[in-house]
C-alpha cells in the first residue's frame, strides 16, 4: 500500500471514530429519542414522533451538547443544552439565567410556572427580528446531578400559535 492510500486510510479511521465519537450521546429506541453528554449526564428523553436533529455541537471535553430537533408533523422546534456547570445550582436559578438572552427582552405575556422537574417561561413574541411572524415560546430549566437541562420550544405562524401543544410535549419529556 502507498503512503497516500495509508493516509487516507489513518484520515478515514479516524473520522470514523470521531463520528461515533459525537453520537454516543443520543440513543434511538423505537419509541423513544435519549440525549446527554458524553461525560454521563443523566440523560434528557423525548417521545421519538418525527424529530430530525438539524443542528448538534458538542464541546469538546465531553461536558456539554446542544441538540435542535424539528417536527414536520407539529411544526415544534426543540433544542436542549445540556451542561455538566455550577453556573446555577437549581431549575430556578438556571431558568432566570437562561431569561437574560437578548432574544427574549420583547418578551409578551409571560407566565412561569413548574412542569415535573422543570422551572419553566412561557411567552409570546410577535415580530421576532422585525420579521413578519408571530412566535409561541416555551423555555424550561431542570438542574440534575450537576447538569443543567435547558429545553427551548417554539412554534412559528402569521398569528400566535397556541402553547399548548408545546406545553403537553415538554410534560411528555423526562429526565433519567
Amino acid at each position: 500500500m502507498n503512503t497516500q492510500a495509508l493516509i487516507s486510510r489513518a484520515l478515514f479511521c479516524s473520522l470514523l471514530q470521531f463520528g461515533l465519537t459525537t453520537k454516543a450521546d443520543v440513543i434511538d429506541t423505537p419509541t423513544e429519542k435519549a440525549f446527554s453528554t458524553r461525560s454521563g449526564s443523566p440523560a434528557l428523553v423525548l417521545p421519538k414522533q418525527d424529530w430530525k436533529v438539524a443542528q448538534e455541537h458538542n464541546r469538546s471535553d465531553g461536558t456539554a451538547v446542544y441538540y435542535h430537533l424539528v417536527s414536520d408533523s407539529t411544526q415544534l422546534n426543540f433544542s436542549v443544552y445540556i451542561d455538566k456547570t455550577t453556573v446555577c445550582q437549581s431549575a430556578e436559578a438556571c431558568l432566570q439565567a437562561a431569561l437574560k438572552n437578548q432574544s427574549y427582552k420583547e418578551a409578551k405575556e409571560m407566565q412561569q410556572s413548574t412542569v415535573g422537574p422543570f422551572q419553566l417561561a412561557q411567552f409570546f413574541l410577535d415580530q421576532p427580528q422585525g420579521f413578519p411572524v408571530k412566535q409561541a415560546h416555551i423555555l424550561a430549566s431542570a438542574y440534575v446531578d450537576g447538569h443543567w437541562f435547558d429545553v427551548h420550544i417554539s412554534k412559528t405562524g402569521p398569528e400566535r400559535p397556541s402553547p399548548e401543544p408545546l406545553l403537553e410535549l415538554l410534560k411528555s419529556v423526562t429526565l433519567r
